[in-house]
């Protein structure tokens, strides 16, 4: 999940770091980005000298201070509470995404079908039987096509002959273009 911006509660940061020099809010904001980017921070010296943009024996001098704004370590309850946050709601976002992608197709396919004139939905798949079912052109509707019939209607029911391919199943363009948007 790309993570653009980050959520800065200016109140709340100038409260709990009014005792900190310039270089050393450079220093905890520049910790704050790398642990939102990332998820965690490194428990290594070198690493987190790089990371503020200090000198190693600055970092060293800077450390005590800013790990006190961590805990467990080197992680951070504000910024782990909104990570968690922003999983949820993107999970969320993901789910109401779905529910209305399906729901607008079902309202798509509505509408054509009554500006068609047609009552019932037509069949999402059909089932082709016969020698040449393996060459039938698909790009076509299927109402014309002598060799496809509806499931459920009597290519459905017989059986196939010994020595026969399986049926093809053919699908209808609205979900050969569902299936595409899919992959």
């Amino acid at each position: 999940m790309k993570r653009a911006w980050m959520p800065l509660y200016v109140g709340d940061y100038l409260g709990d770091t009014g005792h900190l020099t310039t270089a050393q809010h450079g220093a905890y904001l520049l910790l704050m980005m790398h642990y939102w980017r990332k998820g965690e921070l490194p428990d290594d010296d070198l690493q987190l000298s790089k990371i503020t943009k200090l000198p190693l024996r600055t970092w060293g001098g800077y450390r005590p201070v800013l790990q006190q704004f961590f805990h467990s370590g080197w992680k951070h309850k504000r910024i782990d509470a909104e990570l968690e946050r922003l999983v949820r709601l993107s999970e969320k976002r993901s789910i109401a995404g779905q529910k209305g992608g399906l729901g607008s197709a079902l309202s798509r396919m509505k509408l054509e079908n009554a500006a068609r004139g047609r009552s019932s939905p037509r069949p999402i798949a059909s089932i082709c039987s016969g020698p040449a079912a393996a060459s039938v052109d698909h790009s076509h509707s299927h109402s014309q096509n002598p060799c496809c019939e509806k499931v459920g209607e009597k290519a459905a029911a017989a059986p196939a002959k010994a020595g026969t391919a399986k049926p093809i199943i053919a699908i209808s363009p609205e979900l050969a273009a569902l299936m595409a948007r899919k992959s």
